[in-house]
Order: structure tokens, then C-alpha cells, then sequence
């Protein structure tokens, strides 16, 4: 049985990081550090203490008035959920990529009959040696 544990990131393209990073640091009042900031990489921030905002690079041109969100990644507590999951996309015959290691983490990708990108994330333990 699967079991979503909530939202765990939501990451929009945005054509210039820094531009929306300082917006929701000074419209929106949201402390964040731009200290490190490179370009190729994505800008992670809280929003509340559930809400967790990833600012990543537009990996194409987006029009001049228009945000897009790049995709949901939500949050299992074990493995078994994440093989879970694979299996029913296998038995549903739905394209996916993953699980992939990660440093901190295994994800999985796939998207909604629609082409909404969705990921399944599942946190490394740090006693975990796989």
C-alpha cells in the first residue's frame, strides 16, 4: 500500500534564479541566503514550515509573462512504498525513470496522462549503506 506523506517540494523554471529568488526574499519577506548561488544549480527555500520551494533553471525559453511549474515531488517513508509504486507503474504499463540515487536521497519520475511531471522521493536514512 502506498501512503503519500505530503508535498515535498514544489520546483517552478524560472528564466533568471536570483531575479525570483530575491521576490520571494523581498516581497514575499522569505529568508533565504543567495550567498551561494550558481546558476546550473537549483535554489532551495521553506515557505512555512511544511512548504519547500525549489527555484531551478528554464531549461528552454519560457515566454516573458509566464511561470511554469516543472514538477510535484512528493514524499514515501520507506522503500517498500517506492518499489510498491514502480510495480503498479509496470503493471500499468507507464513510462518512469528511477529510482535514481541521489546523495540524500532515491527518486523516482514519471508524469500524470496529462504530462504533469510528478517524483516520487524517498529520503536516505543515514544509517543507510545502499
Amino acid at each position: 500500500m502506498l501512503q503519500l506523506q505530503g508535498v515535498h517540494h514544489i520546483a517552478l523554471s524560472c528564466r533568471n534564479m536570483i531575479t525570483v529568488a530575491r521576490f520571494f526574499q523581498e516581497v514575499l519577506e522569505v529568508p533565504l541566503s543567495l550567498e551561494r548561488t550558481d546558476e546550473e544549480q537549483p535554489i532551495y527555500f521553506h515557505v512555512g514550515p511544511y512548504t519547500r520551494i525549489g527555484l531551478h533553471p528554464a531549461s528552454k525559453e519560457l515566454p516573458s509573462n509566464s511561470g511554469h511549474v516543472d514538477h510535484i515531488a512528493f514524499a514515501v517513508a520507506t522503500r517498500d512504498e517506492l518499489d510498491y509504486l514502480v510495480d503498479k507503474l509496470e503493471a500499468e504499463n507507464i513510462c518512469y525513470r528511477g529510482p535514481l540515487e541521489r546523495p540524500n536521497s532515491y527518486n523516482l519520475y514519471f508524469e500524470t496522462p496529462d504530462g504533469h511531471h510528478l517524483e516520487i522521493r524517498l529520503a536516505k536514512d543515514e544509517t543507510d549503506d545502499a
